[in-house]
């Protein structure tokens, strides 16, 4: 093949490279965004050397080091997304690099196949459980082989792989693999041995291969010998054996050997057909396997939960007017923003309502519902609450991790109720963070000044409204929970709207009309909009006319209720007509939703 068309090879397959990590940069960037930040959020990458030393004194633990180092990164999910765009395009190239060393570079019109395994790790980092190990470890696997492709002499390089073996697979664990069958694969086809030097290189090779597994078992006798096969935290959950990542050890090398065999096209259309070709059927793939595997759903939670650890209210009220959240915790979260503005006895019922669980989420045994639904929790004043489900939540996480957000959390209910060491002590691992540390000085500081801390307005406010007397928080009666928390300061609007909230939405008209005199302190200056629709609602329960009613409802609404009473009894089905005049009105939600 001639140089000139070589070299076109050669930038078209970089451009190949460049486009493939905009399009995981853009898609991690500005597509999956908030899958980055709930990585984040479980784990807590400390610079210590006891940090270091926990973590790396692990089979792989040096790949996990380093995935948990990145992934820190994720606190800007930018930043994220630059970080896997560039190891998965690193990975690609790494992997092209070897197998055009084996086959020679007359085979650089196949190099489309090189980024099947960029392909699918990309696939699987849509699942938030694998972690960014997997592809550190098999970097590390194909820099140890390009490495021993250096050397020259074959028996110095057969010796190397001796060593080789062991140390990478006591620093990135089982993705050894690639590295042992890879150079099996080279020598057979590209070494300077003897056919006898190569047949006991390679069982020198899968001996060991097979071996460290089992002589790790006497450095880590409290692992499993199945956790001892692939050694470092490929993914989140310890008991999951993750079998896509075996795979992918195996596709790595059949690639590089299937450059052996394949043709090489030498020229013209020949070269430029079969290229294209591939590349199409590889953006095909990409699309269906990554549009597959994203799971917008959990976006969308992760989205709001995202703007609830800002504090972004307005941001979350307008996500919610272009698109009406569907799960349980994200209508939470816009019920938690509509109350922080003032909106929520308003606005509530003009967006999809799914009942008590869209108000209060209940405690889940997981390590991530916990930890969102303690949002709530915690800017409604149940500091206690909050409290426990942070703990609980990080006490759950399956690979162990200690959580920056639980951390953060766990100190901040500590100083609102006034346990200035507990929260020292929080604060002070947070100094040793690279995004929390700002943050923990500037509150280590404001530890025992009282007038600081009444001087920030979201802790003196949680201060003022927080329970300060001992309960059983009941799951089954939160609306006495709310009562209890009213009662306290009778003048907390956020309690006596989600009190008020909480009986609309589970249809108890009887102690709606029960709580509602309950917000004589809350001097609002008309009565909110659900309030009088609920209120007129159960005057006409016992009245045929709106006239006469005890309460200020406006004109606007007598007129509704009088229209919309009037299409429900006259109509058997009426519900499709109702919905486009009255769906964002209480009465709809009170007949029309489960």
């Amino acid at each position: 093949m001639k140089k000139q068309q070589l070299s076109a090879i050669s930038y078209v397959n970089a451009s190949l490279s460049f486009i493939f990590g905009v399009s995981v940069f853009v898609f991690f960037g500005y597509f999956y965004t908030y899958h980055l930040a709930y990585q984040e959020q479980y784990q807590m990458f400390l610079f210590t050397s006891d940090y270091m030393a926990e973590t790396t004194h692990r089979v792989g633990g040096l790949s996990e080091y380093l995935s948990r180092f990145l992934t820190q990164f994720y606190y800007t999910p930018l930043h994220g997304a630059l970080i896997i765009a560039t190891l998965l395009t690193l990975m690609q190239r790494q992997l092209l690099s070897a197998a055009l060393h084996l086959a020679g570079r007359e085979k650089n019109g196949w190099a489309s196949l090189t980024f099947v395994p960029s392909i699918f790790y990309w696939i699987l980092l849509c699942d938030e459980n694998y972690m960014l190990t997997g592809v550190i470890s098999v970097i590390m696997a194909l820099s140890a082989f390009l490495w021993s492709r250096s050397v020259r002499q074959a028996r110095v390089r057969a010796a190397c792989s001796l060593i080789m073996i062991p140390l990478l697979y006591a620093l990135a664990g089982g993705a050894v693999v690639v590295f042992g069958i890879l150079f099996i694969i080279a020598e057979a086809v590209k070494g300077g041995l003897s056919i006898r030097q190569r047949c006991l290189t390679a069982a020198g090779n899968a001996l060991l291969l097979a071996l460290s597994p089992l002589s790790a078992q006497y450095f880590f006798p409290q692992y499993p010998l199945a956790k001892l096969l692939t050694g470092a935290d490929y993914y989140r959950y310890q008991s999951v054996f993750p079998f896509s990542l075996l795979l992918l050890w195996l596709i790595i090398p059949a690639i590089v050997a299937g450059f052996r065999l394949l043709p090489a096209v030498k020229k013209g259309w020949r070269l430029w057909l079969p290229a294209g070709m591939q590349g199409v059927l590889l953006v095909f793939l990409a699309v269906l396997g990554v549009s597959g595997a994203a799971d917008w759903k959990k976006e969308e939670v992760m989205r709001y939960d995202y703007y609830v650890r800002q504090g972004n209210w307005e941001h979350i009220i307008s996500m919610a007017d272009r698109e009406a959240p569907a799960s349980p915790l994200s209508v939470a979260f816009l019920n938690l923003a509509l109350c922080r503005q003032g909106l929520m006895p308003d606005r509530m019922f003009h967006y999809f309502q799914n009942g008590a669980e869209g108000l209060l989420p209940s405690f889940v045994r997981d390590f991530s519902i916990p930890l969102m639904a303690g949002e709530v929790y915690y800017h409604l004043g149940f500091i206690n609450t909050a409290q426990r489900l942070a703990f609980e939540a990080m006490e759950a996480i399956p690979d162990f991790q200690r959580s920056a957000r639980s951390i953060k959390r766990l100190a901040e209910t500590s100083l609102i109720n006034g346990d200035y060491e507990v929260s020292r002590k929080y604060l002070r691992i947070l100094l040793h963070t690279l995004y929390y540390s700002e943050w923990a000085a500037e509150t280590l500081s404001c530890l025992h000044d009282e007038e600081r801390i009444e001087a920030n307005p979201e802790w003196a406010g949680l201060r003022k409204y927080r329970t300060k007397t001992d309960f059983l928080f009941s799951e089954k009666e939160k609306d006495m929970m709310l009562g209890l928390l009213l009662g306290q300061d009778p003048s907390n609007r956020p309690a006596y709207e989600y009190l008020m909230a909480y009986c609309l939405l589970t249809k108890d008209m009887e102690r709606f009309s029960l709580y509602y005199p309950l917000g004589r302190d809350i001097h609002y200056r008309t009565i909110p909009k659900s309030y009088q629709e609920a209120l007129i609602y159960i005057w006409g329960l016992t009245n045929n006319t709106t006239a006469g009613v005890p309460y200020a409802v406006s004109d606007e609404v007598k007129r509704q209720v009088e229209d919309y009473r009037r299409i429900y009894v006259s109509y058997p089905a009426a519900e499709q007509m109702l919905k486009s005049r009255f769906s964002g009105t209480y009465w709809y939600y009170l007949h029309y939703r489960k």
